[in-house]
């Protein structure tokens, strides 16, 4: 008689198992090459100028995406009046004033810095060389250093090993400054943002300065600039420094689109699979629209998509059994903000939170990849649960055989890209994620990246593979685990 039991029960888990099989495959067919070029070619075009955080563009595609999310019935998430969660970010201009003893310098033409962001006001710094810490009081303090090579990272790196706590910045002088300028323009002269509730971070400003704009200064600089950056030792600093960055601060507004799919179990339908996409981009640039087709326009219409199978499965009395929050966010490129935002202000607490897949640029070939498109980086999937990594690997042998390329896979991957896209805010709150990724391409932050270049058969058979891992997650009999 146990027997028997142990193989109607058997025989039970088999037919559950194939009608699910059966149930993913039907609702998978909702996602498709045209759907996915239809709508790309709406958010990627220059009339949505690139979608930059806070400014019209986003604020267009945030309509877009919610008026879409309303045609397919999707509902508002637990708590909220609509579709859109809203913040604030504040836009630090660069720019600002600073003076060495008195000696005013310009920005851009004498001095740059990078690594502050807020407003900051600087006034009688001491400035002393690295050589004379040792003799100087402990008190708040700037280094000084002359520059050896073009090196900047690997110089600053070196340079804050040898640094003591009460050093709260440094000041690099450069004879090639009109060259270093060059090749760090980009990156210190754009606008930032940050969060407006963003708790004040400490920052560690770099300054650069132009040795012949300090020309005046050699007399009293206590031998600064004698040889090839020889600084003699003297208990006094060799400047005092004055100065006001980030002076322009402008207030924006933007907001994460968030979709809800209740699951049809009682119990299991408080938890919630989350799939995430950033549908910001970079805007406009000296009148130039950068249409980020790719990045990460493929992601946000591939949510569509799922936001579709989903749907669809649930207008039929088939929906998967826990939750599903489709979430486009913004602010990614201005520093994973959107994501950051939601993880500190979560409509769902994390704690019901199961996984978060993200995607982020699937529609295009690397380098590495050039002649081959059957492939799909995988990024985080065994980081934190090995339970996501498997069903993801089982997803994938089952329904879309996509070679899944882990070569980013690692903490220590010099390209950081674990750390890079909006999967990693909910990572670091012990949340399981895979991010989903083809690499990056010529096209990359380039003006370039337009939807006639995406190879839209990918975007759909990645999509695929992220509609089956997610529903695989949400019908689960047991949530996936944390690693120990």
């Amino acid at each position: 008689m146990k027997g028997i039991i142990s193989l109607l029960f058997s025989s039970a888990l088999c037919v559950c198992f194939s009608q699910q099989v059966d149930l993913a495959k039907k609702y998978s067919a909702t996602i498709n090459e045209a759907d996915l070029k239809k709508n790309l070619s709406v958010i990627a075009s220059d009339d949505y100028l690139g979608r930059e955080t806070g400014k019209q563009g986003q604020k267009m595609t945030a309509d877009f995406l919610t008026a879409y999310f309303k045609r397919l019935g999707c509902s508002f998430a637990p708590g909220m009046t609509d579709f859109e969660q809203h913040f604030e970010v504040i836009e630090s201009t660069p720019g600002g004033t600073l003076s060495l003893n008195g000696l005013s310098l310009n920005f851009k033409s004498d001095f740059i810095y990078y690594g502050c962001k807020s407003k900051t006001t600087l006034e009688n710094i001491p400035v002393y060389a690295v050589e004379q810490l040792k003799e100087a009081e402990e008190k708040p303090c700037y280094v000084v250093h002359v520059m050896k090579s073009m090196e900047v990272r690997k110089e600053v790196s070196e340079l804050k090993k040898q640094l003591p706590k009460h050093v709260k910045g440094i000041i690099l002088v450069s004879d090639k400054y009109d060259t270093l300028y060059e090749y760090l323009e980009h990156y210190v002269t754009t606008k930032t943002m940050y969060l407006a509730d963003e708790k004040k971070k400490a920052e560690f400003p770099i300054l650069f300065l132009k040795q012949s704009a300090l020309e005046s200064l050699k007399k009293e600089s206590n031998g600064l600039f004698i040889g090839k950056g020889k600084v003699l030792k003297f208990s006094k600093p060799i400047f005092t420094l004055n100065a006001q960055i980030n002076t322009q601060q402008d207030k924006l507004k933007s907001s994460n689109v968030l979709a809800y799919i209740e699951g049809s179990d009682p119990i299991l339908s408080k938890e919630v699979v989350i799939i995430t996409a950033h549908y910001d981009h970079i805007g406009v640039d000296h009148g130039v629209v950068y249409n980020g087709a790719d990045d990460d326009g493929t992601g946000t219409v591939a949510l569509l998509e799922l936001a579709e199978a989903f749907m669809e499965a649930k207008k039929n009395g088939e929906g998967p059994k826990r939750s599903i929050l489709i979430m486009p966010v913004s602010g990614e490129e201005k520093g994973l903000l959107g994501s950051d935002y939601y993880s500190s202000h979560p409509i769902i607490p994390l704690e019901n939170t199961v996984a978060d897949l993200n995607i982020d640029m699937i529609g295009r070939n690397d380098i590495a990849h050039e002649k081959d498109t059957n492939y799909i980086y995988i990024i985080g999937s065994n980081m934190l649960s090995d339970d996501l990594h498997e069903i993801n690997e089982a997803a994938n042998k089952k329904y879309t055989d996509l070679k899944l390329d882990y070569k980013f896979n690692s903490l220590s991957d010099p390209n950081q890209f674990y750390y890079r896209s909006d999967h990693y805010n909910f990572a670091k709150h012990n949340i399981p994620v895979i991010f989903y990724f083809s690499g990056v391409h010529e096209d990359y932050h380039q003006p370039t990246d337009d939807v006639e270049k995406i190879i839209f058969s990918k975007v759909e058979k990645v999509a695929r593979l992220v509609y089956f891992t997610a529903w695989e997650l949400a019908n689960a009999p047991k949530r996936i685990t944390l690693n120990r």
